[in-house]
């Protein structure tokens, strides 16, 4: 049997199986039972590959019966929708992939190069354009307060206390202001001491120009204040028959005129000048008269300012003592530095002294401010020294009981005053300032009871040089309009060279102010205050085997508390009502020797705006 016959006779086997479903051959399709076909054949499909006759007749008789039984089988069988008929298993599979690494070339023979040239055109396009004006940008602020040209305020208190005032201005201008006021506040004294009552009245006109470069400022006023010198012990009042035996009475006439340059550019002179004059009168036919000048010229070169400032004070008192005239005049050259984190002054003060004997002055002046941390903590220190100008105008403001029929009129010289300190903030809110000086006055004045008089219930002033050191401290709080608050106090210590103490210098002072304001309906306002003890200067007499020694003693005065309240109620922006409680505690302290103060009053009364 040839290869071919056999070959032809094995494949006929494994169709009939094939069809009946049998053994090896138990395909689901035509395509797996050719692929079984060839797996089995292989070998003898090519060893009879030369008898190709046979063979090929054989294969399409095989393939042409297996698409007939396919066909028939198929179309015997219905196919719903629903049927899944699967052929044979998938087998997926990739082949191998080589990647063609080489690269196209071109080769080009006739390759060109292309010449560019750029030309431009000559020719300008007219451009025309039109200016319009723009406005000026407007900053859309709080609406402005309105301003009344009068108020006046009139009130009544314990111990026959009136008060009235009364005040006129021009209203809100950018070329002038003008406005007159008038005050009058007395009240019978303390009811238990006799010849105790004051009064104080005043009236003054100013006006005010403003131009581009300067303003110029002018005032006339009138003050006349009467009081009593009450200040006199039970076995002396016998001595005085009625209440113009201790009257006093000041009329003072002043007159100020100010001239001021509205500094805008710094490469012009600043200047500023300033010039008054007063004359006062009193019952004991003392007088005086005393003119001032002030004044500063200042100008900017680089990064240095140049300034020289003048001062004239000339006195005339004319009293019993008959006091030669009392001239100061004074230089103040000096030149400042500013940089960003500190500022340096240095000068000098020359000053001519003409009494009580005429001579020269001589001092230096510095002062160095290093800003550590922008506007939080800046610590200074400086020197510095000068005339201090005394008048019966400044004594009497200080101290209303002196005799100023034997006042002496004497300058003090400040020789020096060292001092060093830190200021800054703490906050938005909290401000505070501390400060050391170190400071050496010849001729201080000190008020002493005049023990030439019987009654001695009158001061008059002595002079001695003292030295003293000064600590001061500061904290203020403020929340915008509405909360305020200022506690300050100072301590000193003096070193008298002649007298045993410094007469009516405290060694310490304290205060409280502080104000609230609720709604801007009600305004409450505080005052505390604490002045330490003091020492006035009296004799002792003792009388042994018909000896008088008298001896100088330091009498101590007790210490000073005082609280004073304010309440106001602001019924409407014109018309409002207040009451004022002074001396709460009703402590009958002494300020000076052998006058006590009035205890709690209460005055209460009316404001109106119109």
């Amino acid at each position: 049997m040839s290869k071919a016959t056999y070959l032809l006779r094995k494949i006929y086997t494994l169709f009939t199986l094939y069809k009946e479903g049998k053994g090896e051959c138990n395909c689901p399709s035509v395509g797996g039972f050719l692929s079984f076909l060839m797996s089995h054949c292989e070998e003898q499909l090519i060893s009879t590959s030369r008898e190709s006759n046979l063979l090929k007749k054989s294969w399409l008789f095989l393939f042409l019966s297996l698409i007939s039984s396919t066909a028939f089988s198929q179309a015997s069988r219905p196919i719903d929708s629903t049927t899944i008929i699967i052929e044979s298993g998938y087998e997926p599979f990739l082949t191998d992939a080589f990647k063609i690494k080489d690269n196209p070339i071109i080769n080009d023979t006739n390759k060109i190069i292309p010449q560019l040239k750029y030309s431009f055109l000559q020719k300008q396009v007219p451009v025309t354009f039109n200016i319009y004006p723009i406005s000026p940008a407007v900053i859309k602020g709080e609406p402005l307060v309105k301003l009344y040209h009068g108020f006046a305020k009139v009130g009544f208190g314990t111990n026959a206390t009136p008060l009235a005032e009364i005040y006129y201005n021009a209203t809100r201008s950018k070329n002038y202001a003008y406005g007159f006021a008038g005050k009058h506040f007395s009240s019978t004294g303390i009811s238990s001491i006799d010849y105790s009552g004051f009064s104080d009245n005043e009236l003054s006109a100013f006006g005010k120009q403003y131009s581009k470069e300067f303003t110029l400022y002018g005032k006339l006023g009138y003050i006349r204040n009467v009081n009593h010198y009450y200040g006199f012990s039970d076995k002396n009042a016998a001595l005085i028959n009625d209440a113009d035996a201790v009257r006093q009475e000041l009329d003072k006439f002043n007159v100020n005129f100010k001239l001021t340059r509205n500094f805008t550019d710094t490469t012009q002179y600043d200047y500023d000048f300033d010039i008054s004059y007063h004359n006062i009168n009193d019952l004991f036919q003392v007088s005086e008269n005393h003119f001032a000048v002030a004044g500063k010229l200042s100008k900017y070169y680089k990064n240095e300012l140049f300034a020289i400032g003048t001062e004239i004070n000339y006195n005339k008192l004319i009293n019993r003592l008959n006091q030669e005239n009392n001239l100061v005049v004074g230089l103040n050259p000096h030149i400042s530095t500013i940089a960003d984190k500190w500022e340096f002054q240095v000068g000098i003060g020359l000053y001519l002294n003409s009494y009580p004997d005429t001579k020269f002055h001589f001092y230096p002046k510095a002062e160095f401010k290093f800003n550590i941390v922008e506007h939080i903590i800046i610590p200074y220190v400086g020197i510095k020294g000068g005339l201090i100008s005394n008048n019966l105008n400044d004594f009497y403001n200080e101290n209303p009981f002196i005799n100023t029929q034997l006042l002496v009129t004497q300058n003090s010289n400040q020789k020096y005053d060292i001092y060093g300190g830190i200021r800054g903030s703490l906050s938005s809110k909290i401000t505070f300032n501390t400060s050391f000086s170190q400071q050496k006055i010849e001729g201080m004045p000190l008020y002493v009871k005049d023990f030439s008089n019987l009654i001695e219930n009158q001061f008059v002033v002595e002079y001695d040089t003292v030295s003293f050191s000064k600590i001061n401290a500061e904290l203020t709080y403020q929340k915008l309009e509405k909360l305020r608050f200022i506690l300050g106090g100072s301590y000193y210590n003096y070193t008298p060279k002649n007298e045993l103490k410094a007469w009516h210098k405290p060694a310490m002072n304290i205060s409280l102010s502080s104000i609230y304001d609720l709604g801007d309906k009600i305004v409450v306002r505080l005052d505390l205050f604490y002045i330490d003890k003091q020492y006035v200067k009296t004799f002792s007499t003792v009388t042994t085997n018909n000896t008088v020694v008298t001896t100088e003693e330091a009498t101590e005065l007790k210490g000073i508390f005082d609280a004073n309240l304010s309440l106001e109620y602001r019924y409407t922006k014109k018309l409002s009502g207040f009451i004022n409680f002074n001396n709460i505690a009703s402590s009958p302290y002494q300020k000076f020797q052998d006058y006590p103060t009035q205890k709690l009053g209460v005055l209460g009364g009316l404001t109106y705006s119109f």
